[in-house]
């Protein structure tokens, strides 16, 4: 164990680092009378045995959103804390301090942790401490930290239906999500992740709670990762409905480590699908270009001529090479994109059926609601109903 790097990184973190050893803590580490790890024998005994019984580094989190983690060393442990991961005010400080029989002059300011920070900070003392290395996730379900199971979140996945296609504006610099957003469109997974890690600890405040701040990170990194996927070449069916089921299911959970989970989930996803097409490479640069073509005058109307004359090659070649490669007619590929984008307008704008059936150029309304029943098993009327958010009817009955 590197005692050097332990304190040095308690003090860069400003947080307690403290080796026990045999049920007391090393005279050779200094101690805090703030810090409730030192003042807390009932909170030290507890850490010590949640060590003791799972393999990876364990944590605790209070009902004041606080963190405290423990790790067991060859010889002894090593705890963590005060990690906050919410927002104190004078009152809640003082409960806290309260809560761990600390003396009011002895209170102070915490710093205030993102959840990732809190994850990661473990992960390394564990690495100092064991010489083991972990990941955030495995601390994330070692810890029981997030509500769903990967297995839950994989069932909820099976019955979803595409509903929403969120445009946030990102408070981000522009070369920083321009970086995470090259690495989604190249299906680089790992550094994809972790660059969206990484933005955590520096975008401003989304929201006026955490529960409403880590929802909107999710939706707008999920929803700008899945243009960057689609740039890819992830189709924008597959692309939406991916980003789709995590945004909502981050807007009905409650849990915000597990939304946190959520947004890493899919950008980790709709990076792996972008490697999954660049792996097979089984698709022609004209049927890509095609599509890209399509995606980009879906509001226009689209001729197999004009396509074929922008690629450079003759109109029955592409349509025999397009119905090959992917399965279906290139006009059967552009109607689906046309109702993917329709959808979309109808769960998440006051526009009128009509006009939202001229904005995706289709020629009249009943043909528009004929090809969009053969795609989603319902009217346009009837998608509407079903999956416009309540927050839109209630805005409605208001006005």
């Amino acid at each position: 164990m590197d005692a050097f790097l332990l304190k040095n990184l308690s003090g860069l973190l400003q947080t307690g680092i403290f080796y026990v050893e045999r049920g007391r803590m090393d005279d050779g580490w200094k101690t805090s009378e703030s810090n409730p790890l030192c003042k807390d024998k009932a909170l030290q005994d507890m850490l010590l045995q949640g060590a003791d019984m799972q393999e990876f580094p364990f944590l605790y989190q209070d009902e004041f959103q606080v963190f405290f983690g423990c790790v067991a060393a060859e010889v002894g442990y090593c705890m963590v804390g005060p990690m906050n991961a919410d927002f104190f005010d004078r009152l809640k400080r003082h409960r806290f301090y309260q809560k761990y029989h600390i003396s009011e002059y002895a209170e102070k300011n915490l710093r205030r942790f993102t959840l990732m920070e809190v994850l990661q900070t473990m992960c390394i003392v564990a690495r100092i401490v064991s010489g083991k290395t972990y990941t955030d996730q495995q601390l994330v379900d070692a810890n029981h930290l997030a509500s769903v199971t990967k297995e839950q979140e994989e069932e909820d996945k099976i019955r979803f239906n595409l509903r929403s296609e969120e445009e946030d504006i990102y408070r981000h610099s522009y070369q920083e999500e321009l970086e995470l957003l090259n690495r989604v469109k190249e299906g680089n997974v790992e550094e994809a992740v972790r660059l969206s890690k990484r933005m955590d600890v520096e975008i401003g405040r989304l929201g006026g709670t955490e529960l409403a701040h880590l929802r909107n990170l999710l939706t707008i990194g999920a929803a700008l990762c899945t243009r960057a996927a689609i740039e890819g070449g992830v189709s924008p069916y597959t692309a939406y409905r991916i980003s789709g089921f995590y945004i909502n299911k981050g807007a009905e959970c409650k849990d915000t480590t597990q939304i946190l989970v959520y947004r890493n989930h899919a950008v980790e996803e709709l990076a792996k699908r972008v490697r999954e097409i660049r792996a097979k490479q089984h698709t022609s640069s004209y049927t890509m270009r095609c599509k890209d073509y399509v995606i980009k005058h879906f509001r226009e109307k689209i001729y197999l001529d004009q396509i074929a004359d922008t690629l450079g090659i003759s109109s029955s070649y592409l349509s025999r090479l397009f119905k090959r490669e992917t399965g279906i007619r290139l006009q059967d590929y552009v109607n689906q994109v046309r109702v993917e984008r329709a959808a979309n307008m109808l769960v998440y704008s006051e526009e009128s059926i009509p006009k939202i059936a001229q904005y995706v150029n289709f020629p009249s309304q009943s043909y528009f609601g004929k090809i969009f029943k053969a795609y989603k098993n319902m009217t346009p009327r009837q998608y509407r109903e079903t999956y416009k958010p309540a927050e839109f009817f209630e805005a409605e009955q208001g006005m």
